[in-house]
Order: C-alpha cells, then sequence, then structure tokens
C-alpha cells in the first residue's frame, strides 16, 4: 500500500466523481482506491541500461550485409 506524501493532490476528475457519490462509507472506499490508483500511476519503472546490448562481442568475425550490418559469425 502506497502512502501519499504531504504535497499529494487528488485529481479534479476523481473530485468530480467523488461528489455524486452520497454513501460516506462508499464515497471513502472510492477515494481511498482513487489516491492508490493515481499514487500507483505516477510510479516510473527505472529503465535498464542499454549501453552494453548492442556490442559485439570483443574478438567475433562478422560477416556483413548489403546494408553493412552484421549477420553471421565466420
Amino acid at each position: 500500500m502506497l502512502i501519499p506524501g504531504k504535497t499529494f493532490k487528488l485529481s479534479q476528475q476523481t473530485k468530480r466523481l467523488m461528489c455524486s457519490i452520497v454513501d460516506n462509507k462508499e464515497r471513502g472506499e472510492f477515494k481511498r482506491a482513487m489516491i492508490q490508483a493515481e499514487l500507483a500511476a505516477a510510479i516510473v519503472p527505472k529503465a535498464r541500461d542499454r549501453s552494453n546490448d548492442n556490442k559485439r562481442p570483443q574478438g567475433a568475425q562478422y560477416k556483413t550485409n548489403d546494408t553493412g550490418t552484421a549477420s553471421t559469425q565466420v
């Protein structure tokens, strides 16, 4: 469960949806669910380091295609 910080603000769209819910218990459940959803949506996954992905193995001999890309190891 994510915990909102001091600067968390619920979106205006969610507030508009909440004003149509009359039952206090149902409104509270909806509000907690929307807070969790907004916090989860704000998490950005870390990108993995791709600097080593496109490097050829050292010492390998490759035959190149007409386009200049490496195709098969000799």
